[in-house]
């Protein structure tokens, strides 16, 4: 059965077409820069796409700790925002996980296995990075295809996507990567952790 929500009023349209052109420009200068700024491309692009798909994450996680009702079928500006930015992280994301595999595995999932392995000790994780993957996309697909329905699931499946998602990206900011980007991830998770407690609906879509 087709989603009953209503079509979007012209005022979200137009913050439609101002994200979707954002993030565009966005991409493109993270492109851009990458190439012109770093010695070695490759490694410079898929490391300045996985942070911005995670500066994307925490906006996505940061609004969400304010959404309520109708925000999450994506009927108010609160709503379609931290829509987009959960929608721009995981295209950023997919992005990330192409250059990954171009220009350090190419295109071997073998190679990306042994990568896996060699860094974690564990070359199962790879799998599991694959759900993260496809759970992220599924995530935002359903949002935007059938957001009533999004909006009306129970708050516990909500609450343990973000969990694992949440439990994905500490290991991947904190305990699998040194210097900054731990440091930065450790305020980040800090930072988050406080919008949460002060959150009445914390990360789930509720009934009204």
């Amino acid at each position: 059965m087709p989603d009953q929500s209503p079509p979007p009023p012209a005022t979200s349209r137009g913050l439609d077409t101002w994200f979707l052109v954002g993030g565009i420009a966005l991409l493109a200068v993270v492109l851009i820069l990458s190439r012109t700024a770093a010695a070695d491309y490759g490694d410079a692009l898929t490391r300045n796409m996985v942070r911005l798909s995670l500066g994307w994450f925490a906006a996505a996680m940061l609004l969400m700790t304010r959404l309520q009702g109708a925000d999450w079928a994506a009927e108010t500006t609160s709503g379609r925002l931290a829509r987009w930015c959960w929608t721009w992280g995981i295209a950023s994301f997919l992005v990330h996980l192409a250059m990954a595999f171009h220009f350090f595995h190419d295109w071997s999932p073998v190679r990306a296995f042994e990568h896996t392995r060699a860094v974690s000790g564990w070359g199962e994780g790879i799998y599991v990075s694959y759900a993260f993957t496809w759970l992220w996309l599924g995530d935002a697909a359903w949002w935007w295809l059938r957001p009533a329905a999004y909006a009306a699931r129970s708050p516990w499946m909500h609450r343990a996507i973000v969990a694992f998602m949440l439990f994905m990206v500490f290991n991947g900011t904190v305990v699998f990567e040194p210097g900054a980007i731990r440091r930065v991830g450790l305020v980040g998770f800090v930072v988050l952790a406080i919008a949460w407690l002060a959150s009445i609906t914390p990360f789930s879509p509720r009934r009204d």
